[in-house]
């Protein structure tokens, strides 16, 4: 527990003002530069081909549609893959600019090095791909890619979608990006991919639940956090350049059926034994169905 507690220690003072919240993004990005520059992370290429065929499933996506990347980060990762395989129209959505073209061009590289060996799809879908790759490695920036995929990027601090307009959306993704975002501000969110989507369009989420103090130190429980009151968690180990809003399954769920949206497929894809935790009581309250989650994907209509 010690190297947790030490990571907990770090964050919070790494979040105690601009200057410090400034400076240790700018570590984290040169960090984490240098490790994209290097290899693609583990299970990055397996993921993305799980949600894309999950959106699939659902008969989410064609040629021609406009996709919009809630999230879309250091490398565009969800939005990359998507188009690789469909002809798509993308739009890029973050609060803040962290993209890193060096490890972008190098996850590419590495993607189509590894992508007939890694996804398994159709010989003329990986075709389509790699000949999708061949030009993008050949980019010298970001807006160079997105003038040859159809690409635009929005970047708003404030986290509202006013640049997207509404019913301008067929299909609108994230992952591992709605744990992040202030509990306080999901239900705009959620309201505002509801605005964007056409009637009918698709709306897919990857939820990671885990507690992300662990990844610093491993030989804690996967839901850590639950071990502690919201007081405690709130005086001892929240931190802002980390933030996680520990929502669980169920609060999902409900954030996006009283925004509007009608369910096609929700499932747990990870789980954990939350038994060995000695929960805190705000815990304690979830079915042991939300307590053991630790990674889910949604799927959502606009009626």
């Amino acid at each position: 527990m010690l190297r947790y507690y030490l990571a907990a220690t770090a964050l919070r003072m790494a979040s105690l003002n601009a200057t410090t919240r400034g400076a240790y993004r700018l570590f984290a990005n040169q960090v984490g530069g240098r490790r994209r520059r290097r290899a693609v992370r583990s299970g990055y290429i397996k993921r993305a081909h799980e949600n894309l065929a999950f959106v699939e499933a659902q008969g989410g996506i064609r040629d021609g549609m406009r996709v919009l990347e809630v999230g879309t980060g250091w490398v565009h990762w969800e939005a990359l893959f998507t188009r690789l395989f469909y002809d798509v129209e993308l739009v890029l959505f973050d609060v803040w600019d962290n993209r890193q073209f060096d490890g972008f061009i190098n996850y590419s590289r590495e993607l189509r090095t590894r992508l007939a060996a890694e996804v398994p799809r159709p010989a003329d879908q990986i075709a389509r791909a790699e000949a999708m790759l061949d030009k993008i490695v050949t980019c010298s920036s970001f807006d160079e890619f997105y003038a040859l995929v159809g690409a635009r990027y929005v970047l708003e601090p404030s986290g509202a979608m006013a640049a997207v307009a509404d019913q301008s959306i067929d299909l609108a993704i994230s992952s591992d990006v709605l744990e992040m975002i202030d509990a306080r501000a999901l239900p705009a969110v959620a309201s505002d991919i509801f605005r964007v989507l056409k009637l009918g369009g698709l709306t897919t989420h990857q939820i990671v639940f885990g507690d992300h103090l662990r990844i610093y130190d491993r030989a804690v429980h996967p839901k850590q956090y639950m071990a502690y009151t919201d007081r405690q968690w709130l005086r001892w180990f929240e931190n802002e350049v980390q933030y996680t809003n520990h929502w669980q399954h169920s609060d999902f769920v409900r954030l996006f059926e009283e925004a509007g949206f009608r369910f096609s497929d929700e499932r747990i894809v990870e789980s954990c034994d939350s038994s060995t935790l000695a929960l805190a009581p705000r815990y304690a309250e979830y079915d042991r169905k939300d307590r053991d989650a630790c990674v889910t994907r949604l799927g959502m209509i606009k009626p």
